[in-house]
């Protein structure tokens, strides 16, 4: 008896691959859904091998086609979070933003709120600049970026496209003074 290693081959994105066909799901935090080539464990503790062409940011909800022509749903896991309100309208709001901007951190903006990665030396600067800060556990779906065509939602399409989300290219350091351990 041979054991055949399941391949996760192709990714289609949320709404564009026949839900009829899911064959279960992997649950992934942020960090793990920007991958090419990588063993995994999908939800029942099956091993299959993730060998896309190129890395791909996965949503929540997109399929990643296996060989026998099922699919296995991507769930953004819930992480450790810190929710941002201003509560001095736009000008406040712009201000927050553009401070986590400076300092290249990936967030996602949620209506009037900003959600961020846990961060104590962030926190106490957000809580200095006027904003609340809330602990939370949700999954994160950080804003794509200028560079990254928009990518980070639906997307209506196969991800058969690079997504380099840490080349930046731009001929200058990133440090800012801060630690963040």
């Amino acid at each position: 008896m041979t054991d055949t290693l399941r391949r996760a081959t192709r990714v289609h994105a949320r709404g564009h691959w026949p839900r009829e066909s899911q064959g279960g799901t992997v649950t992934l935090a942020f960090d793990d859904r920007h991958r090419r080539r990588m063993m995994m464990t999908d939800d029942a503790g099956s091993d299959f091998l993730l060998d896309l062409p190129r890395a791909v940011a996965l949503d929540d909800g997109d399929g990643l086609e296996l060989g026998d022509g099922t699919y296995l749903r991507v769930v953004a896991a819930a992480e450790e979070l810190m929710e941002v309100r201003c509560g001095g309208g736009t000008e406040a709001f712009a201000r927050i933003a553009w401070h986590l901007g400076n300092r290249h951190l990936p967030v996602q903006i949620v209506g009037e709120t900003i959600r961020l990665r846990r961060d104590h030396v962030i926190e106490d600067m957000l809580r200095g600049l006027g904003a609340s800060v809330e602990p939370i556990h949700a999954p994160f779906a950080p804003e794509g970026g200028a560079y990254s065509g928009g990518h980070g939602h639906s997307h209506g399409h196969d991800h058969g496209h690079d997504h380099d989300h840490h080349h930046h290219g731009h001929g200058h350091s990133h440090s800012h003074g801060h630690s963040h351990e």
